[in-house]
């Protein structure tokens, strides 16, 4: 697989763990005769950064793997992964499903950590507080613009994220500009929130039109002293004309190269539409002289968001590219109409739509391109309604991009999964370079599925259905799916908290 990034890999450990097994050799830890917590027998493990594929049996002691090996091991608890791949666990960068409904749907899809990176939270600490011992997957957040432009205007809190039904109120925060004293308190509360633990700088441009382009580069400098990654939803651009597409995104290279700041371009499928190809050219160019800049897909045609958000303000047909009849209610199916459209934007402005306006082949673009993260974007299920990327992302892009569509191989898919959102994040938090591996001494966040069976079943009437094929999911060694049923007693999720001082 394509390296993103240029910093130095700590890959001595998987150069050793990958020559031995291709050698048909074995990997231990010290103490690997010792008796294990548990033991996955017979699975096929893949692992993106060495490349091994292989059926071995894994030892897993103290939430780490401990035995990588074509022996038998011992254990107080055997997995039986005979026609399964053994793989990381699902690292989704970009989730806003941060409750325990969103965790176990994700849970079940294969995720392992789910990030509220996109929008972020503020403050930060109240976010982990209420997680912490309560949560089956390993979860962490950004520092939320929004959030904070909400707490200078409101002098409310918002620390668990900016779609949690704050579009009945006058959006003063998003519509209006800030005075030099509000942009100097913007500032100081986000380098408050970067030193908290906060894994960089979440923007949401285009719900924040009363953001001005030097102050968007001035937050760029904040996350720049520290090198805080800025993960971005692009403003809004006409999408009939590949000039203003393009001009978004050379924004944001532009600020990042001025500060040093990383950039990570949200969701390029919906942002670039029918120029993602292009859009994906400008950032190979970026980054091969030198801007770290990477991006992300999610595996649908359709989009979501919030009713009575900025994206909605007059004009939205000609920057979203599509009209009233592209716009799903979700609760109903139905396809909205002038006069539905202002009636549920008045009464229901904090709900969320589909909107049906991705080309297939901006998907695919994405999705086989090298290294170009998979995401979900979940958000919410509300009374059955939602998103099915809210449910199956992972197992999509398996059983449709990979088994179906040859977009892309498996082990590349898993690379998407697993490795590249572990090396984006491991400058912000050191504890990712455990995760996103199948290798002694890594995190014990795996997943197990049938590359055969594996299937998304959420639709768009029926958003929460759970994937299938993916019968066991461990987070630190302990199993928070078996046998395809969520475990319920398990709460071995930890915070992913940044280290940027």
């Amino acid at each position: 697989m394509k390296k993103l990034h240029h910093r130095a890999l700590p890959i001595g450990l998987a150069a050793f763990a990958m020559a031995a097994l291709l050698c048909g050799g074995s990997v231990r830890a010290a103490a690997a005769a010792d008796r294990f917590d548990l033991v996955i027998t017979g699975g096929r493990v893949m692992d993106p950064e060495t490349g091994t594929d292989r059926v071995l049996n894994v030892g897993v002691k103290n939430g780490q793997i401990a035995a990588l090996t074509a022996e038998p091991l011992n254990g107080a608890r055997e997995v039986d992964a005979h026609g399964l791949v053994v793989g990381p666990g699902f690292i989704d960068l970009h989730s806003h499903a941060q409750y325990p409904l969103g965790y176990d749907l994700q849970a079940r899809d294969g995720v392992t950590t789910a990030l509220e990176l996109e929008a972020g939270v503020y403050p930060i600490a109240p976010f982990y507080a209420a997680r912490a011992g309560r949560t089956r997957i390993n979860y962490g957040a950004s520092v939320g613009v929004q959030s904070i432009r909400i707490r200078i205007k409101t002098g409310q809190d918002d620390s668990n994220g900016p779609f949690n039904a704050i579009f009945s109120r006058k959006a003063e925060w998003a519509e209006t500009a800030f005075t030099p004293q509000e942009r100097a308190e913007q500032d100081r509360l986000l380098a408050d929130g970067l030193a908290q633990g906060g894994l960089g700088v979440g923007l949401l441009y285009e719900y924040l039109p009363g953001l001005a382009r030097d102050e968007v580069l001035e937050m760029f400098g904040v996350a720049g002293k520290v090198h805080a990654p800025v993960f971005v939803h692009a403003r809004a651009a006409e999408r009939s004309d590949p000039d203003h597409l393009l001009a978004p995104l050379q924004e944001m290279i532009a600020d990042s190269a001025a500060t040093g700041a990383p950039v990570h371009y949200c969701h390029i499928g919906s942002k670039g539409q029918g120029s993602v190809d292009l859009l994906l050219g400008l950032m190979d160019g970026a980054r091969a002289h030198g801007v770290d800049v990477t991006t992300e897909v999610y595996p649908y045609d359709a989009a979501g968001t919030i009713l009575g958000s900025s994206i909605f303000n007059p004009g939205w047909q000609g920057h979203i590219g599509i009209d009233y009849k592209d716009v799903e209610w979700p609760p109903t199916g139905e396809r909205l109409t002038a006069e539905s459209f202002e009636k549920f934007r008045k009464e229901f402005p904090s709900a969320g739509v589909i909107l049906h306006m991705i080309p297939e082949a901006g998907v695919l673009a994405g999705i086989s391109h090298p290294g170009v993260m998979i995401i979900s974007d979940a958000g919410e299920i509300v009374n059955g309604a939602g998103h099915p990327r809210s449910t199956g992302t992972f197992a999509r892009t398996l059983g449709v991009y990979v088994r179906e569509k040859h977009a892309v191989s498996l082990m590349d898919a898993l690379g998407k999964m697993t490795l590249l959102p572990a090396r984006r994040m491991e400058g912000v938090a050191p504890m990712m370079r455990h995760k996103g591996r199948v290798q002694v001494g890594a995190d014990a966040d795996l997943t197990l599925f049938d590359p055969d069976k594996v299937k998304d079943l959420a639709t768009f009437r029926k958003p929460a259905e759970p994937s299938t094929g993916i019968p066991y999911v461990i987070v630190a060694g302990q199993l928070v799916v078996d046998h395809g049923a969520i475990v319920t007693t398990a709460y071995p999720g930890k915070g992913v908290i940044g280290n940027m001082h």
